[in-house]
């Protein structure tokens, strides 16, 4: 059995990197991925599988530059892993940047990434947005 805590740090290590296809291999088949939030941010919604899962990463990429992901805190029970931490980007239409705290949760099954729910300061984003 794989350490759920050591799948998830994996997966930042990989975003971190820019490295989509080791993300999406960290996926089960039937994953699904909550970015809680309003319809203006691309990337908020729930998606069901891999390939759907995909346009988070790809509306995340295109409306924001060099996002900077620090993770502060990991507390895990069983296949649940929490983290708390702040997102950094810069929306590209406005150059503003888009700071944010961040908690997720991860959901492991057979050592990859069942269910992500991601919570963050949506307003902010938004608002980085807007001319």
């Amino acid at each position: 059995m794989s350490n759920p805590t050591g799948v998830v740090q994996d997966l930042y290590a990989a975003y971190r990197r820019g490295d989509l296809a080791a993300i999406l291999a960290s996926l089960t088949n039937d994953v699904k991925w909550e970015s809680e939030g309003p319809a203006a941010l691309a990337f908020c919604g729930v998606r069901h599988g891999v390939k759907d899962t995909t346009g988070f990463f790809e509306a995340l990429a295109a409306d924001f530059s060099n996002p900077e992901l620090t993770i502060t805190d990991y507390v895990a029970s069983g296949d649940t892993v929490m983290t708390l931490g702040r997102y950094k980007a810069t929306a590209k239409k406005t150059g503003k940047v888009f700071d944010t705290p961040i908690a997720h949760c991860w959901k492991i099954r057979d050592g990859k990434v069942a269910r992500y729910v991601g919570l963050a300061d949506t307003a902010a984003g938004v608002a980085a947005l807007q001319p």
